[in-house]
């Protein structure tokens, strides 16, 4: 089950939400570029965000990827039964720190 993580939204007024111990952000009822990429980017760089993020997310989002990258973060995706992505990205131990490491 969900919950709204009492934190401030991401990208303007996107929930940040607590789902199976790990910060969630359901970004697949937004279609408006750069929107999705600067609500994860976003959520990554706070201190207080953890090393593990799920993104649900309605299209693959190439252009995050690079960014991830750039930041230490890697990541996994796998096809959702509705057709949307499950992304979990994972801050890498041997990357740059993130803030607040």
């Amino acid at each position: 089950m969900s919950e709204t993580v009492k934190r401030a939204p991401v990208a303007g007024d996107i929930p940040v939400l607590w789902e199976s111990g790990a910060l969630c952000l359901d970004l697949r009822g937004i279609d408006t570029p750069p929107k999705p990429l600067v609500a994860i980017v976003e959520l990554i760089e706070r201190a207080d965000t953890g090393d593990t993020v799920r993104v649900l997310i309605a299209r693959d989002p190439i252009n995050l990827y690079p960014e991830l990258l750039e930041r230490g973060w890697s990541w996994t995706k796998e096809r959702a039964e509705d057709g949307s992505l499950r992304l979990t990205l994972t801050r890498d131990a041997s990357g740059p720190p993130g803030p607040g490491r």
